[in-house]
């Protein structure tokens, strides 16, 4: 059984399918409110600037940049507060890790 999603998006008025993990899902939504676009605008606006890749690639590719262009805004403002670490939120968070075995959780520093 696949973990991942297909959801229809519409490039440039055509439909094509995209396979996404949940969370990337998830992401992609949050992305899209708070740029106050929609997911279609979105996939269309990858879709223009991916070279050589699939969307679905590229479509992993700029939620990640994405997030880590707001994580080095957000740790230049939690920079002394340990306890607000992007790492230690993503651990809390996330799904995939809530659910992870306490033997094998990640113990390093936080």
């Amino acid at each position: 059984m696949s973990t991942l999603l297909s959801k229809n998006v519409l490039i440039d008025g055509h439909r094509t399918s995209m396979r996404l993990e949940p969370a990337m899902w998830e992401a992609l939504t949050h992305i899209a409110v708070r740029e106050k676009l929609t997911i279609h605008q979105i996939c269309g606006l990858v879709n223009q600037h991916r070279m050589n890749t699939s969307l679905t690639s590229a479509t992993r590719v700029f939620i990640l940049g994405y997030f880590r262009i707001l994580a080095v805004s957000l740790e230049r403002d939690t920079l002394q507060d340990r306890e607000r670490s992007i790492m230690t939120r993503v651990f809390r968070q996330t799904e995939e890790f809530r659910n992870t075995p306490s033997n094998n959780r990640y113990s390093g520093p936080l």
